[in-house]
Protein backbone atom coordinates (compact mmCIF):
# COMPACT_ATOMS: atom_id res chain seq x y z
CA UNK A 1 0.00 0.00 0.00
CA UNK A 2 1.47 3.17 -0.87
CA UNK A 3 0.40 6.62 0.02
CA UNK A 4 0.61 10.12 -2.21
CA UNK A 5 2.28 12.76 -0.11
CA UNK A 6 2.99 16.40 -1.60
CA UNK A 7 7.41 17.42 -1.11
CA UNK A 8 6.39 20.68 0.87
CA UNK A 9 10.17 21.29 0.68
CA UNK A 10 10.47 20.49 -2.72
CA UNK A 11 10.90 23.03 -5.45
CA UNK A 12 9.51 21.43 -7.94
CA UNK A 13 6.11 20.64 -6.32
CA UNK A 14 5.84 16.67 -7.42
CA UNK A 15 4.42 14.60 -5.68
CA UNK A 16 6.06 11.83 -4.21
CA UNK A 17 5.07 8.27 -2.97
CA UNK A 18 6.48 6.93 0.35
CA UNK A 19 5.07 3.57 1.53
CA UNK A 20 2.86 3.49 4.05
CA UNK A 21 5.37 1.15 6.82
CA UNK A 22 7.96 3.95 6.22
CA UNK A 23 5.63 6.30 7.83
CA UNK A 24 5.39 4.04 11.13
CA UNK A 25 1.55 4.65 10.56
CA UNK A 26 0.32 1.52 10.15
CA UNK A 27 -2.00 1.78 13.37
CA UNK A 28 -4.28 4.11 11.54
CA UNK A 29 -5.84 1.84 8.58
CA UNK A 30 -9.59 3.48 6.97
CA UNK A 31 -8.93 7.04 7.24
CA UNK A 32 -10.88 8.10 3.91
CA UNK A 33 -8.54 8.40 0.79
CA UNK A 34 -5.20 7.76 2.64
CA UNK A 35 -5.29 4.27 3.38
CA UNK A 36 -7.41 0.68 3.08
CA UNK A 37 -10.87 0.47 4.42
CA UNK A 38 -10.12 -2.79 6.52
CA UNK A 39 -9.19 -0.79 9.41
CA UNK A 40 -7.02 -2.23 12.27
CA UNK A 41 -9.12 -1.12 14.90
CA UNK A 42 -12.43 -1.55 13.07
CA UNK A 43 -13.70 -4.01 15.79
CA UNK A 44 -13.29 -1.84 18.89
CA UNK A 45 -16.16 -0.47 18.93
CA UNK A 46 -18.36 -3.90 17.92
CA UNK A 47 -21.63 -4.36 19.11
CA UNK A 48 -21.23 -0.97 21.10
CA UNK A 49 -24.38 1.42 21.10
CA UNK A 50 -24.24 4.80 19.25
CA UNK A 51 -25.19 6.62 22.86
CA UNK A 52 -22.01 4.91 24.51
CA UNK A 53 -19.88 5.53 21.08
CA UNK A 54 -20.38 9.09 22.02
CA UNK A 55 -20.36 9.39 25.74
CA UNK A 56 -16.90 8.36 25.26
CA UNK A 57 -15.67 10.36 22.51
CA UNK A 58 -14.98 13.74 24.41
CA UNK A 59 -12.47 11.82 26.33
CA UNK A 60 -11.21 10.30 23.37
CA UNK A 61 -10.59 13.65 21.98
CA UNK A 62 -8.79 14.99 24.85
CA UNK A 63 -6.52 12.18 25.25
CA UNK A 64 -5.48 12.28 21.41
CA UNK A 65 -4.93 16.39 21.79
CA UNK A 66 -2.50 15.68 24.98
CA UNK A 67 -1.19 12.81 23.36
CA UNK A 68 -0.55 15.15 19.92
CA UNK A 69 0.99 18.01 21.54
CA UNK A 70 3.21 15.83 24.01
CA UNK A 71 4.52 14.52 19.99
CA UNK A 72 5.37 17.58 18.96
CA UNK A 73 6.91 18.75 22.09
CA UNK A 74 9.05 15.99 21.44
CA UNK A 75 9.78 16.52 17.81
CA UNK A 76 10.77 20.06 18.63
CA UNK A 77 13.15 19.67 21.30
CA UNK A 78 14.83 16.09 19.86
CA UNK A 79 14.18 16.36 16.11
CA UNK A 80 16.94 13.35 15.99
CA UNK A 81 14.89 11.19 18.19
CA UNK A 82 11.70 9.01 17.07
CA UNK A 83 9.34 10.42 19.44
CA UNK A 84 7.83 8.08 22.05
CA UNK A 85 4.37 9.39 22.24
CA UNK A 86 4.31 8.79 18.47
CA UNK A 87 2.52 5.02 19.44
CA UNK A 88 -0.48 6.19 21.53
CA UNK A 89 -1.33 9.14 18.91
CA UNK A 90 -1.55 6.18 16.09
CA UNK A 91 -3.79 3.82 18.45
CA UNK A 92 -5.74 6.69 19.15
CA UNK A 93 -6.30 7.92 15.74
CA UNK A 94 -7.29 4.30 15.13
CA UNK A 95 -9.80 4.18 17.72
CA UNK A 96 -11.14 7.71 17.05
CA UNK A 97 -11.47 6.28 12.77
CA UNK A 98 -13.39 3.40 14.53
CA UNK A 99 -15.64 5.70 16.48
CA UNK A 100 -16.26 8.03 13.20
CA UNK A 101 -17.23 5.20 11.57
CA UNK A 102 -19.96 3.47 13.67
CA UNK A 103 -21.20 6.81 14.10
CA UNK A 104 -21.14 7.70 10.59
CA UNK A 105 -19.73 11.13 11.26
CA UNK A 106 -18.02 12.07 8.03
CA UNK A 107 -16.94 15.61 9.30
CA UNK A 108 -14.83 13.51 11.96
CA UNK A 109 -12.85 11.13 9.51
CA UNK A 110 -12.15 14.35 7.48
CA UNK A 111 -10.15 15.58 10.45
CA UNK A 112 -8.61 12.54 11.07
CA UNK A 113 -7.41 12.19 7.68
CA UNK A 114 -5.64 15.90 7.64
CA UNK A 115 -4.22 14.96 10.97
CA UNK A 116 -2.65 11.86 9.47
CA UNK A 117 -1.63 13.33 5.96
CA UNK A 118 0.42 16.12 8.25
CA UNK A 119 1.66 13.41 10.06
CA UNK A 120 2.67 11.08 7.32
CA UNK A 121 4.51 13.95 5.90
CA UNK A 122 6.65 14.57 9.24
CA UNK A 123 7.74 10.57 9.37
CA UNK A 124 8.54 10.57 5.25
CA UNK A 125 10.53 13.34 5.60
CA UNK A 126 8.66 15.98 4.13
CA UNK A 127 8.42 18.84 6.83
CA UNK A 128 10.68 20.01 8.99
CA UNK A 129 9.88 20.39 13.06
CA UNK A 130 9.16 23.82 13.15
CA UNK A 131 6.84 23.37 9.94
CA UNK A 132 5.28 20.08 11.39
CA UNK A 133 4.28 22.48 14.14
CA UNK A 134 2.59 25.06 12.05
CA UNK A 135 0.60 22.82 10.38
CA UNK A 136 -0.19 19.98 13.07
CA UNK A 137 -1.50 22.26 16.13
CA UNK A 138 -3.75 24.22 14.58
CA UNK A 139 -5.41 20.65 13.78
CA UNK A 140 -5.37 19.90 17.28
CA UNK A 141 -7.16 23.24 18.13
CA UNK A 142 -10.22 22.04 16.20
CA UNK A 143 -10.43 18.97 17.89
CA UNK A 144 -10.38 20.58 21.34
CA UNK A 145 -12.85 22.54 20.53
CA UNK A 146 -15.37 19.67 19.22
CA UNK A 147 -14.27 17.71 22.18
CA UNK A 148 -15.84 20.59 24.14
CA UNK A 149 -15.17 21.71 27.97
CA UNK A 150 -12.67 19.20 29.35
CA UNK A 151 -13.19 17.64 32.85
CA UNK A 152 -9.89 16.94 34.46
CA UNK A 153 -11.10 18.28 37.31
CA UNK A 154 -14.45 17.31 37.71
CA UNK A 155 -15.15 14.31 39.69
CA UNK A 156 -16.25 12.09 36.68
CA UNK A 157 -11.83 12.62 35.30
CA UNK A 158 -11.09 9.16 37.18
CA UNK A 159 -13.51 7.28 35.56
CA UNK A 160 -12.76 9.22 32.04
CA UNK A 161 -8.92 7.84 32.72
CA UNK A 162 -10.49 4.46 33.62
CA UNK A 163 -12.54 4.33 30.74
CA UNK A 164 -9.36 5.06 28.01
CA UNK A 165 -7.14 2.76 29.40
CA UNK A 166 -9.74 0.30 28.76
CA UNK A 167 -9.85 1.35 25.12
CA UNK A 168 -6.48 1.79 24.64
CA UNK A 169 -6.15 -1.79 25.88
CA UNK A 170 -8.23 -3.14 23.47
CA UNK A 171 -6.91 -1.47 20.73
CA UNK A 172 -3.83 -3.32 21.89
CA UNK A 173 -5.17 -6.30 21.62
CA UNK A 174 -6.49 -5.82 18.33
CA UNK A 175 -3.02 -4.97 17.05
CA UNK A 176 -1.51 -7.73 18.19
CA UNK A 177 -4.11 -10.32 16.59
CA UNK A 178 -5.55 -10.86 20.21
CA UNK A 179 -9.30 -11.07 21.00
CA UNK A 180 -10.36 -7.92 22.07
CA UNK A 181 -13.69 -9.24 23.80
CA UNK A 182 -14.49 -12.03 25.30
CA UNK A 183 -16.44 -14.70 23.45
CA UNK A 184 -18.82 -16.74 24.73
CA UNK A 185 -21.28 -19.50 23.08
CA UNK A 186 -24.64 -19.73 22.62
CA UNK A 187 -24.96 -22.97 25.30
CA UNK A 188 -22.36 -21.18 28.12
CA UNK A 189 -24.93 -17.87 28.07
CA UNK A 190 -27.63 -20.18 28.30
CA UNK A 191 -26.38 -22.48 31.13
CA UNK A 192 -25.66 -19.19 33.13
CA UNK A 193 -28.83 -17.74 32.53
CA UNK A 194 -30.50 -20.63 33.34
CA UNK A 195 -28.28 -20.76 36.21
CA UNK A 196 -28.65 -17.20 37.71
CA UNK A 197 -32.44 -17.17 37.30
CA UNK A 198 -33.10 -20.78 39.52
CA UNK A 199 -30.11 -19.41 42.29
CA UNK A 200 -30.44 -15.91 42.72
CA UNK A 201 -33.51 -14.31 41.39
CA UNK A 202 -35.64 -14.78 45.00
CA UNK A 203 -37.66 -11.96 46.25
CA UNK A 204 -35.96 -9.07 46.65
CA UNK A 205 -33.76 -8.97 44.10
CA UNK A 206 -35.01 -7.31 40.78
CA UNK A 207 -32.13 -7.98 37.95
CA UNK A 208 -28.43 -9.47 37.96
CA UNK A 209 -26.24 -8.81 35.30
CA UNK A 210 -23.02 -10.68 33.87
CA UNK A 211 -20.54 -8.25 32.31
CA UNK A 212 -16.93 -8.27 31.18
CA UNK A 213 -13.77 -6.24 32.52
CA UNK A 214 -14.40 -4.09 28.86
CA UNK A 215 -18.06 -3.37 30.28
CA UNK A 216 -19.69 -5.40 27.35
CA UNK A 217 -22.77 -6.74 28.70
CA UNK A 218 -22.86 -11.01 28.77
CA UNK A 219 -26.33 -12.05 29.95
CA UNK A 220 -28.90 -9.91 31.85
CA UNK A 221 -31.65 -11.81 34.06
CA UNK A 222 -34.50 -9.95 35.81
CA UNK A 223 -37.91 -8.05 35.80
CA UNK A 224 -36.41 -4.17 36.06
CA UNK A 225 -37.62 -3.68 32.13
CA UNK A 226 -36.93 0.01 32.19
CA UNK A 227 -33.24 -0.71 33.25
CA UNK A 228 -30.65 0.84 30.73
CA UNK A 229 -28.71 -2.21 30.56
CA UNK A 230 -25.92 -1.48 28.49
CA UNK A 231 -25.15 1.79 30.13
CA UNK A 232 -24.86 0.05 33.37
CA UNK A 233 -23.02 -2.18 32.22
CA UNK A 234 -19.93 0.61 30.34
CA UNK A 235 -20.67 2.62 33.44
CA UNK A 236 -19.98 -0.47 36.41
CA UNK A 237 -16.90 -1.99 34.63
CA UNK A 238 -15.29 1.83 34.43
CA UNK A 239 -16.26 2.26 37.87
CA UNK A 240 -14.47 -0.44 39.08
CA UNK A 241 -11.45 0.48 36.67
CA UNK A 242 -11.53 3.77 38.50
CA UNK A 243 -11.49 2.28 41.83
CA UNK A 244 -8.46 -0.09 41.46
CA UNK A 245 -6.81 3.99 41.07
CA UNK A 246 -8.31 4.44 44.53
CA UNK A 247 -6.53 0.97 45.42
CA UNK A 248 -3.69 1.84 45.16
CA UNK A 249 -3.16 4.55 46.86
CA UNK A 250 -3.76 2.15 50.03
CA UNK A 251 -1.25 -0.30 48.59
CA UNK A 252 -3.86 -2.47 47.43
CA UNK A 253 -4.26 -4.01 43.72
CA UNK A 254 -7.97 -3.42 43.63
CA UNK A 255 -10.80 -3.60 45.58
CA UNK A 256 -12.89 -7.05 44.39
CA UNK A 257 -16.04 -5.95 45.92
CA UNK A 258 -18.54 -2.44 45.44
CA UNK A 259 -21.44 -1.59 47.03
CA UNK A 260 -24.08 1.62 46.57
CA UNK A 261 -26.98 2.05 48.86
CA UNK A 262 -30.07 3.74 48.13
CA UNK A 263 -33.16 5.17 49.51
CA UNK A 264 -35.24 2.16 47.66
CA UNK A 265 -32.63 -0.10 45.96
CA UNK A 266 -29.04 -0.83 46.30
CA UNK A 267 -26.53 -2.08 43.83
CA UNK A 268 -23.46 -4.92 44.74
CA UNK A 269 -20.79 -5.56 42.85
CA UNK A 270 -18.89 -8.28 43.14
CA UNK A 271 -15.62 -9.18 40.46
CA UNK A 272 -15.61 -12.67 39.50
CA UNK A 273 -12.81 -13.45 38.47
CA UNK A 274 -10.06 -11.33 36.70
CA UNK A 275 -12.47 -11.18 33.41
CA UNK A 276 -16.02 -10.56 34.73
CA UNK A 277 -18.54 -9.11 36.88
CA UNK A 278 -21.56 -9.24 38.66
CA UNK A 279 -23.83 -6.87 39.19
CA UNK A 280 -26.97 -7.32 41.38
CA UNK A 281 -29.35 -5.09 42.16
CA UNK A 282 -31.89 -5.29 45.27
CA UNK A 283 -33.98 -3.76 47.72
CA UNK A 284 -33.23 -2.63 50.66
CA UNK A 285 -35.46 -5.23 52.66
CA UNK A 286 -33.05 -7.63 51.61
CA UNK A 287 -30.04 -8.40 54.39
CA UNK A 288 -27.11 -7.30 52.73
CA UNK A 289 -25.34 -10.07 54.51
CA UNK A 290 -27.12 -12.63 53.28
CA UNK A 291 -27.02 -11.39 49.67
CA UNK A 292 -22.71 -11.27 49.93
CA UNK A 293 -22.84 -14.68 50.64
CA UNK A 294 -25.26 -15.66 47.99
CA UNK A 295 -23.26 -13.60 45.52
CA UNK A 296 -19.65 -15.14 46.76
CA UNK A 297 -21.08 -18.52 45.93
CA UNK A 298 -22.38 -18.20 42.51
CA UNK A 299 -19.35 -16.23 41.76
CA UNK A 300 -17.28 -19.17 41.92
CA UNK A 301 -19.94 -20.78 39.93
CA UNK A 302 -19.64 -18.31 37.39
CA UNK A 303 -15.44 -18.65 37.51
CA UNK A 304 -15.76 -22.12 36.29
CA UNK A 305 -18.58 -21.73 33.55
CA UNK A 306 -17.31 -18.46 32.28
CA UNK A 307 -14.69 -18.81 28.94
CA UNK A 308 -11.49 -16.56 30.30
CA UNK A 309 -10.00 -14.27 27.28
CA UNK A 310 -7.78 -15.34 24.94
CA UNK A 311 -3.70 -14.15 26.06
Amino acid sequence: MALLITDKLGESGDAKTTDVAQCEIMAVKGLPGMMSQDSLYQDIFKGSEKVEILGKLPSLLWAYSEASRKYVQELTSKPNDQPESLDRVQKLLGILDSAADHLGNEDLKNRLAQHIKIIAQIQAGHLRAEEFETAFLPEVTKMEQLAGPRRDSSPDALLEKAMLDRELDKAERIKTGRSADIVVSVDILEDVRNYLSQEVMTEGISSVLVIDSAGSLICNVGHKIDLDVVSLAAVAAANFAATEQIARLIGETDFVLLFYKGHNESFHFLRVGAEYIIVTIFNNQLSLGLLRLKIAEVAQVLEKKLPKREV
